[in-house]
């Protein structure tokens, strides 16, 4: 039996996107694990501020963007925030080979780029149910998508890391400068099938009423608060817990040290290895309550993070790391469960408008909670020590997922 990837490549224009959105994705992922472990080693456990900054941006942008995205065809927003990162990147190369890799320009950068990413995700993952429109090819195109994704995040941190070794750090942003008009050209390519022509509601421009928009929406979909609810707790735990926390852990626990990038990228490629392999498998299931398995996968994230740090209280650096590294693929396994039943769940309920407005709003609280999060990072690995932060961001990230599966709550299936 065919695999469901694999027939939905059969199509030219859902190949030529995914193919363009692959290479975009490695091209960011190089330079978000490559921008944390450079701010590691000019600023140590402070790194939580240039994630914190980037939060900020994205946040801005999501509360805000919806207005401007609603007013350019898709397809002309996502091409045009290509271009403009790709340009951004040049310009931060040119001031780099110019005047140094400084702190600040790395927090420039990675501001700006946040804000245009803020436009650009929930345009993409919104066209994806009219390039695909039929039900029961779309949860598998949401899987093939975000396969592009967690491919990168398997790949990208060696490359990475390899790249550190040999050459200067700024030409990650050359690769990304790359990879986004890769994706530019693919979105060109197929862009009048990311049209939606179906007739459009009077949608509210300001920046309250836009929100009042996504929360009326997520308001007639019952069971989307408790969604959006354990996705910000998800983003808080894993922003400072595994994006900052595994760098800043890496950095100064002893036998990581010397080859703690290299560390560091066992760990985010493990975690990205089990999303990866688990959304090859959990598109071929046929469920009987996706609800439960999303918030089964909520909760397997945040008890793989709460874990993650324990090891080395018991075990030698060399020891601890096959072990952590397991424990981080069993965290990517959980984002498998979550993150195609969560899109999926969204995607067959709302109408393309309702459905960008509620990706908008989620957006807008995963983003937020990122950033209260690592904003607190400095305080908090003073207080718990980094290790501890780790621990308890995990827990906090379980708590309302076994809240739900422990309550039993479920919504009614779509008509």
């Amino acid at each position: 039996m065919t695999h469901p990837f694999v027939a939905l490549l059969h199509d030219r224009n859902v190949r030529i996107l995914w193919s363009g959105l692959a290479l975009s994705a490695i091209g960011t992922e190089l330079y978000r694990v490559g921008a944390v472990w450079i701010a590691v080693g000019l600023a140590g456990g402070d790194a939580s501020l240039l994630i914190a900054a980037q939060s900020a941006a994205t946040l801005a942008v999501s509360l805000g963007g919806g207005a401007v995205a609603d007013l350019v065809p898709r397809p002309v927003l996502i091409i045009w925030l290509n271009v403009m990162s790709a340009a951004v990147c040049a310009l931060a190369v040119v001031a780099a080979l110019t005047f140094g890799l400084t702190l600040p320009l790395l927090v420039t950068a990675s501001v700006v780029l946040a804000a245009f990413a803020a436009l650009t995700t929930p345009a993409l993952i919104s066209g994806v149910p009219l390039l695909v429109p039929q039900p029961e090819r779309l949860r598998a195109a949401n899987g093939l998508f975000d396969a592009s994704s967690r491919s990168a995040q398997v790949v990208g941190p060696f490359i990475a890391a390899g790249w550190l070794a040999i050459g200067p750090a700024v030409h990650l942003l050359t690769a990304n400068a790359i990879s986004f008009l890769a994706s530019a050209g693919a979105v060109a390519m197929v862009g009048r099938h990311l049209i939606d022509r179906a007739p459009r509601n009077a949608n509210p421009r300001t920046l309250l009423a836009r929100l009042g928009f996504g929360v009326s929406a997520a308001c007639r979909c019952p069971g989307a608060w408790w969604i959006l609810s354990a996705t910000s707790a998800r983003s808080a735990g894993m922003s400072l817990g595994f994006t900052v926390g595994i760098p800043v852990l890496f950095s100064q626990e002893v036998g990581f040290s010397a080859g703690g990038l290299a560390s560091v990228a066992l760990l985010f490629g493990g975690s990205a290895a089990g999303e990866l392999i688990g959304n090859a498998v959990v598109i071929t299931w046929k469920l009987r309550n996706p609800w439960r398995m999303l918030f089964t996968g909520y909760a397997v994230i945040g008890l793989g993070l709460m874990l993650l740090p324990v090891p080395l209280l018991f075990l030698e650096a060399s020891a601890a790391l096959p072990v952590m590294v397991l424990l981080a693929f069993i965290t990517g396994l959980g984002g498998a469960l979550a993150g195609v039943q969560m899109l999926t769940f969204f995607g067959s309920r709302l109408t393309s408008d309702a459905f960008g407005a509620v990706l908008r709003l989620r957006q807008a609280m995963v983003i937020g909670a990122a950033m209260m999060a690592t904003a607190a990072g400095p305080w908090l690995f003073g207080v718990l020590g980094v290790g501890g932060t780790i621990a308890s961001c995990g827990a906090a990230a379980a708590g309302i997922a076994l809240f739900v599966l422990a309550t039993g709550t479920r919504p009614a299936a779509p008509d």
